[in-house]
């Protein structure tokens, strides 16, 4: 869950361990030659270590994220489904805050989405 710091929001990946998500980023990536194989083994990292269901928010609304499907238009996307109020939804990952308590895994997202970043 973002967290106001004076007046500027500071995302849940901004409180993790830069070195932890590093380790995580090559634990997934070991084998990886060029962009596609990395995407590939932190998806399946994602796939294998994250444990759900897990709580967050989207769009300010509590919701639980019930599982990840591979990417439909983004070559290099990741989706979660998203249940709330009996509804699932797929949310593309960079707009999913996780909240306490993190999930299992937690460090393969957050390597995810610092290496989306970079692309």
């Amino acid at each position: 869950m973002p967290r106001k710091a004076g007046t500027v929001t500071v995302k849940w990946t901004e409180t993790l361990d830069e070195g932890q998500v590093s380790e995580a980023f090559e634990d997934a990536v070991i084998d990886a030659y060029g962009e596609y194989e990395q995407h590939t083994g932190l998806l399946t990292m994602i796939e294998n270590e994250v444990k759900f269901p897990f709580r967050a928010k989207v769009l300010g609304e509590l919701v639980a994220v019930v599982g990840m499907e591979w990417p439909e238009d983004d070559e290099f996307g990741l989706d979660f489904v998203c249940e709330r109020n009996g509804e699932r939804h797929r949310v593309e990952a960079r707009s999913v805050d996780l909240v306490p308590p993190l999930p299992d895994g937690h460090l393969y997202i957050a390597a995810y989405l610092d290496w989306k970043r970079r692309l």
